[in-house]
């Protein structure tokens, strides 16, 4: 997994492959999350999932609050 946060904290240029990575996960995620054949298989493996998912959305909320300073910092000289 690529920890995000610090490239683009580093350099900005790597933001749209951040965001292409992320829309690649999505797309993974919901295909991951469809419930079908043994639900008590299926169900057993869900937190581990969502675990992983919630990680991604904190590290994706960490890039954007990054960024939301950098404009702030941008707006105010």
């Amino acid at each position: 997994m690529a920890r995000w946060y610090a490239k683009v904290s580093q350099d900005i240029s790597h933001l749209p492959a951040c965001i292409d990575y992320f829309y690649q996960e999505l797309d993974d995620a919901r295909k991951e999350v469809k419930i079908y054949g043994n639900i008590e298989k299926s169900s057993s493996v869900l937190p581990g999932i969502v675990e992983q998912r919630f990680n991604q959305l904190q590290e994706i909320e960490a890039v954007l609050e990054y960024l939301n300073i950098e404009l702030r910092r941008i707006k105010s000289k």
